[in-house]
């Protein structure tokens, strides 16, 4: 599979804004979920960390029974159309770069996916919305490559 750009909904650059206005340069995240068409991923709903989540200067962790059942009302209130795309969360910069762990990180999650997943990193330093495309990185892993690929960010 070949994917070429990623577009994200308004939901998703109104939780990134609202969670890097309460965390600033702490960092934060969560998941993605949405769809594929074409060559295009759409992502639909963004989730935040959950009420335990571990929020420190150079590292994040999600509250696991959260993030579980987020993904299981969301995908269910769809009708199965949306699907787990991938994480997210913030690093202390203004242009962000993916770490050697947040690279193996997602190279696990895709390897325990069944085809691929994405991960996108925000910078949160002045971070806002209108800079979103400036100040992110979105990468993507398939399941049987061994290469990250860099996707276009589109906004819907």
């Amino acid at each position: 599979m070949q994917i070429e750009k990623i577009i994200f909904s308004s939901q998703a650059l109104h939780m990134f804004q609202s969670e890097i206005e309460t965390y600033g340069v702490v960092e934060t995240g969560g998941v993605m979920l949405g769809y594929i068409f074409e060559e295009t991923i759409y992502v639909e709903k963004v989730s935040n960390g959950g009420s335990k989540a571990i929020h420190e200067y150079l590292y994040f962790r999600a509250d696991n029974n959260y993030i579980e059942m987020f993904i299981d009302m969301e995908v269910a209130n769809s009708g199965g159309k949306l699907r787990y795309l991938g994480e997210w969360h913030t690093h202390p910069q203004i242009n962000p770069e993916p770490s050697e762990l947040d690279l193996d990180s997602l190279g696990e999650i895709a390897d325990s996916t069944v085809d691929f997943c994405i991960g996108l990193i925000l910078g949160a330093v002045d971070y806002s919305t209108e800079c979103f495309w400036k100040q992110s990185v979105c990468i993507i892993k398939n399941k049987d490559s061994n290469k990250f690929q860099v996707i276009q960010i589109t906004r819907d």
